[in-house]
């Protein structure tokens, strides 16, 4: 059976703060890119899809051009958006994960670490998209920061439900030891 100790709990929080500023830093830098460079990226992975389904489909692929920020269809439009609005809610989750790691390991559990991760979460989201605002091509929407705040609640239940599984399983160990 392994014990955390008082140092290396220290290193693991330092270790998790510095995971979840370094986070921050990925979310921030992917909101100040400009928007066409913001669409092409996810017009890459439209065009990664519609590659992949074309070969499963067994249609080869006449021109492999590079894919274009404008999207080929309206369904092209639609899978772009259900990427970008995922990616929204993926970076959120993260974050509460991050964030809930750094509050259970400085001791912060129950009701005010569930306020605490909220309130990073939500204040960094909306704090995101008022930086977005500034940034060409770029636009700050409510929605988006429902979308954000939304991934954040589901990594926060992640979080919980691995946490207190993993500490159950813990706490039954240890009194089978005893």
């Amino acid at each position: 059976m392994y014990l955390i100790t008082k140092v290396d709990g220290g290193i693991l929080k330092k270790l998790s703060i510095v995971l979840c500023l370094l986070w921050m830093g990925f979310i921030f830098y992917n909101s100040s890119r400009p928007g066409l460079v913001s669409n092409s990226r996810s017009y890459k992975i439209v065009e990664s899809i519609r590659n992949d389904r074309n070969a499963l489909e067994g249609k080869k692929n006449i021109a492999k051009a590079k894919p274009s920020v404008l999207p080929n269809s309206s369904k092209d439009e639609k899978i772009n958006l259900i990427i970008r609005k995922n990616a929204h809610a993926f970076e959120y989750c993260m974050l509460a994960i991050f964030s809930s790691n750094i509050l259970f390991l400085s001791g912060v559990k129950g009701k005010n670490a569930l306020i605490y991760i909220m309130f990073i979460c939500l204040l960094f989201a909306v704090t995101d998209e008022y930086h977005q605002m500034f940034v060409v091509g770029r636009s700050s929407l409510v929605s988006d920061v429902l979308i954000d705040f939304a991934g954040s609640l589901i990594g926060l239940g992640i979080f919980y439900l691995g946490y207190y599984n993993i500490y159950d399983k813990y706490l039954i160990k240890k009194k089978e030891i005893v």
